[in-house]
């Protein structure tokens, strides 16, 4: 059975750091027959497991999630071990490549401007260049996981909760 929450804020490869903490809340209620052990909403605290921006010349950003705690309905919190949760980012390949080809686009006019002909070709050469450097310069898009993301965590270890009288 899943442990679904809901995180209470985005989170990002932007913004976030390997080791911080972040807070969920349950998104259903846990159940042992007609014992309430954890309420819906109830507050759970998690890590970010792994926050990678991803390389600049290839690999795409990832951010990598674990849950730790749980209050449970009676306010105890107990502590949790989860199977992780990763969110990647979309690869910029696509977008890298435009700005190649406009830096080229530019070198050539430029080219053309100052010389023609193989001035032309001089200049799209230095162009793309140039539209390399700076796809090489920035770093793709963050891997986020948006403010009230549905998360689904599965425990990598058992938990005995005895219930409290």
């Amino acid at each position: 059975m899943p442990l679904t929450v809901f995180t209470t804020s985005t989170l990002s490869t932007k913004t976030n750091k390997t080791g911080e903490a972040f807070s969920a809340v349950l998104a259903k209620p846990i159940m042992s027959e007609d014992w309430v052990i954890a309420k819906q909403g109830a507050r759970v605290e998690g890590v970010i497991v792994d926050s990678d921006p991803g390389g600049k010349v290839k690999g795409v950003a990832s951010l990598t999630l674990g849950l730790r705690r749980l209050t449970l309905a009676d306010g105890r919190t107990i502590e949790l071990n989860t199977d992780a949760v990763i969110a990647e980012a979309k690869t910029s390949k696509g977008k890298d490549a435009k700005k190649v080809g406009i830096g080229a686009g530019i070198g050539a006019a430029i080219g053309a401007i100052a010389g023609g002909g193989s001035g032309a070709a001089i200049g799209a050469a230095v162009g793309g260049g140039a539209g390399t450097a700076a796809t090489l310069a920035t770093r793709g898009d963050p891997a986020e996981f948006a403010a009230e993301s549905e998360l689904n965590f599965t425990l990598s270890s058992p938990v005995t909760i005895t219930e409290k009288k």
